[in-house]
This record gives C-alpha cells, structure tokens and sequence, in this order.
C-alpha cells in the first residue's frame, strides 16, 4: 500500500450551527470582517440620508443574491418607508452592478410609504405582522423611524416615548427576519436603543468625501474610515 500524505488522512472538521447560519454582508472587507449580520438580529444605520440609504439598499441587495454568489436567496423584502427615501433608481444601479436584472429586484422589494408617525406606528403594529405572514420576507427596512417622532412639533414627549415602546416590543417580536432602522439623527441627538448599528459622519477631504463610520457591535465599537468612491456610492 502507498504512503498517503498526512492532508489525505485528515479528519473533517466540524463546523458549529452558528457557522451554517445566513450571513448578512455589505461586499465590503472592513465593514463585513466586524459586523455578523444574521436572521434575528436588529441593526440600526444612523446619519445622512443618502449614506445610510445607499448602504442599506446594498444590503438588501446582497440579500437577494444566491448564496454561492454573498447572498441568503432572499425570496421578498418589505421597505417601511417613514421618510421618503426609498428609491428604485438606487435599487436597480446597485443591482446591475452584481450583474442582476431590475425587474428581479423590484419585484421582490415591497415598498409602503407612511406619512404620519399614527400610520407608521398602525402598519408596524397591525399591518406589518400579516405581511410577514403572506410574503413570508427575510429582510426588513423602516427607514425614517425615529425622525417623525422627533421631528412632529404636534407630538407630545410622553405620547412618542409610548408610541416607540409598543414599536421597540413589536419588532422584537419577530422571528426568522433581519430588521434594519434608519435615522437621519444619530446618538448625540437621540437616545439609540441598544442593538448593532453603524452612525456615519462625514468630511470632505479635497475633492472626495470621507466617512467616518462609527460601528457598534457585540457590545464593542470600532471605527472605520471608508471613501465615497470605496462604497461605490454614485
């Protein structure tokens, strides 16, 4: 009988559960080698809308993807838009970058505009339980969350402070979908509740903008310094 060399005799290694859970990824080295983004899990993007924004429809993007190519085959994502900023252009430039058509984008992200903190608060403690139900989404976006309620000079504190609570309880409530939260306000304005989130800050350096990200994760903060360019925000 031949020699066989030691790789060959090799055992396989086990992996944990953990291990074969879907991931979550931007496509970018220094923000996916800090944050693990799973089914379950809450994150919070926190600061200028147009970068917030281009970083969460990547997100969900990837999540579209098959999973030999990034992606958990997500079959339909649901978009709470509270601050109208939900755009279709940005879901199909991000898309053709990845080499997907539009119309399989589109079709699978469904998008409900809310106008007063009363209808965001009605749809995510009525609606949006039903829908999960039917589309049955693993992803899904609030964007604008905490802006009408700080921002509405018609809302009582007390009033808001309840509003949120029942909101906090509910999203916590669901099971087997990665919740994203967006907010032009970020922690030095507003008290964040407690979860993984990422608060970008912005310079210009000559004739390129710089962000600065501010990733809180695990309990721990890191900071990453990424450009424009890096992000392929157009």
């Amino acid at each position: 009988m031949k020699f066989q060399s030691q790789h060959l005799l090799e055992l396989p290694k086990f992996k944990t559960a953990l291990d074969y859970r879907d991931r979550f990824t931007f496509g970018h080295e220094k923000l996916d080698s800090i944050l693990e983004l799973h089914l379950d899990d809450i994150i919070g993007i926190f600061g200028e809308t147009r970068y917030s924004n281009a970083l969460v429809t990547r997100l969900v993007v990837r999540s579209l993807l098959p999973r030999n190519h990034g992606g958990i085959d997500a079959e339909n994502i649901i978009v709470i838009d509270a601050d109208n900023s939900s755009s279709p252009y940005l879901y199909v430039n991000i898309a053709r970058q990845y080499g997907m058509h539009h119309k399989h984008i589109l079709h699978k992200v469904l998008v409900s505009r809310q106008f007063t903190i009363y209808q965001l608060t009605n749809t995510i403690l009525y609606d949006l339980p039903k829908r999960i139900q039917l589309h049955k989404p693993k992803v899904i976006v609030i964007s604008g969350l905490l802006d009408q309620f700080y921002q509405d000079p018609y809302v009582r504190a007390d009033e808001a402070e309840g509003l949120i609570s029942q909101i906090v309880t509910a999203l916590h409530k669901i099971k087997d979908v990665f919740v994203i939260l967006t907010s032009r306000l970020i922690d030095s304005q507003v008290k964040v509740p407690a979860m993984s989130r990422i608060e970008i800050r912005t310079t210009q350096v000559f004739d390129e903008t710089k962000l600065n990200l501010s990733i809180y994760n695990s309990g721990r903060l890191k900071k990453v310094f990424v450009t424009q360019a890096e992000l392929r925000i157009d």
